[in-house]
């Protein structure tokens, strides 16, 4: 298989991903693939027409999703009025991905916690019924959120540091 055929289905596999993962509609999911992996510093918004196959408009909606989630970036060239796109910095991406995480796990933790209590108080042969699963449940949730949060500490000093 070619470096290009390659490309093609890492960009059609990631594009997928992210469209399941992030809810992100087909051709958003598929242009933000095609400027992950591309070795050029940037794509202009003509390349990205020419290469996708799409409607100026749908190319105009889908950049500017990506925009507005803080996935892409754009800037410009001295003397070319042109706008290039790429992702944005890697740190700024796995950093807001991490935090999103973070947040459901830190309300799915909150929400285990008050049913417990719920349960503990009013229905206690229900709660106790469901004690060991319950604990164990509470238990990844809370090692979940911890990993997380050290995860996101070590990318942040990263940052600090560079």
């Amino acid at each position: 298989m070619s470096r290009e055929e390659q490309k093609k289905k890492l960009i059609e596999e990631l594009g997928i991903h992210l469209e399941n993962q992030h809810d992100i509609p087909p051709l958003a999911a598929r242009l933000y693939a095609m400027l992950v992996v591309t070795d050029r510093d940037g794509l202009s918004f003509d390349e990205c027409k020419m290469i996708r196959s799409a409607s100026k408009s749908s190319i105009s909606s889908s950049l500017n999703l990506l925009l507005k989630l803080g996935l892409i970036n754009y800037f410009t060239k001295p003397g070319d009025r042109k706008r290039y796109f790429k992702t944005s910095a890697a740190n700024t991406f796995y950093i807001t991905k991490l935090e999103e995480k973070l947040k459901r796990i830190e309300q799915e933790n909150r929400i285990i916690t008050k049913i417990r209590k719920y349960n503990q108080t009013y229905s206690p042969e229900r709660f106790e019924i469901n004690k060991e699963r319950a604990e164990i449940y509470h238990s990844f949730i809370k090692q979940s959120e911890e990993l997380l949060s050290n995860t996101l500490n070590s990318l942040k000093e990263i940052d600090n540091h560079n």
